[in-house]
C-alpha cells in the first residue's frame, strides 16, 4: 500500500479512538480500600467505604482496592432500591474492582465485595452502601 493511501485512514482512526480516550480521563470519583481479613473499609464519602452522592448528577466511579494481597475479589453483588444503576468490572481474583454508578435517580444500594483467601479458599462478604439522594 502506498503512503498516500494510508494518510486518509489516520483521521478516521483518530475519530474512532476519541470515545475510548474520553471514557476515563480523571480516574475514579471515589477511592475505597478494603482490608479483607477484617472486612474493614476506608475511603468513600464517610471514611468507612460508603458512598453518598446527589442523585441525577451523572455517572460516578468507585474503585475498591484490597489492602491485603493474600486475598482476591471473587465477586461483587448489589441489593436494594436502585441496584439496576450499578455494575462492576474487575474481580476474578483481582485486587481491584471498579463500580459504575449510572446515578440516574435515587438509590440506596448495599454493595457486597466477596473476597477469597488465596491460601485457604475461605470467602467472606464485606458490604458497605451506595446512596444517591
Amino acid at each position: 500500500m502506498r503512503r498516500c493511501e494510508l494518510v486518509p485512514l489516520f483521521p478516521l482512526l483518530a475519530m474512532l479512538a476519541l470515545p475510548v480516550l474520553a471514557q476515563d480521563p480523571a480516574g475514579p470519583d471515589f477511592q475505597v480500600e478494603l482490608d479483607p481479613a477484617t472486612c474493614t473499609f476506608s475511603g468513600g464519602t464517610d471514611g468507612a467505604g460508603n458512598v453518598d452522592v446527589a442523585s441525577n448528577t451523572g455517572n460516578k466511579k468507585i474503585q475498591v482496592r484490597l489492602t491485603n494481597h493474600d486475598y482476591g475479589i471473587a465477586d461483587v453483588t448489589f441489593s436494594g432500591d436502585g441496584q439496576d444503576q450499578m455494575s462492576y468490572s474487575g474481580g476474578g481474583q483481582a485486587h481491584v474492582v471498579n463500580i459504575a454508578n449510572r446515578n440516574t435517580g435515587p438509590a440506596d444500594v448495599k454493595y457486597s465485595v466477596i473476597v477469597e483467601n488465596r491460601a485457604t479458599g475461605e470467602s467472606r462478604d464485606c458490604d458497605p452502601r451506595i446512596i444517591n439522594r
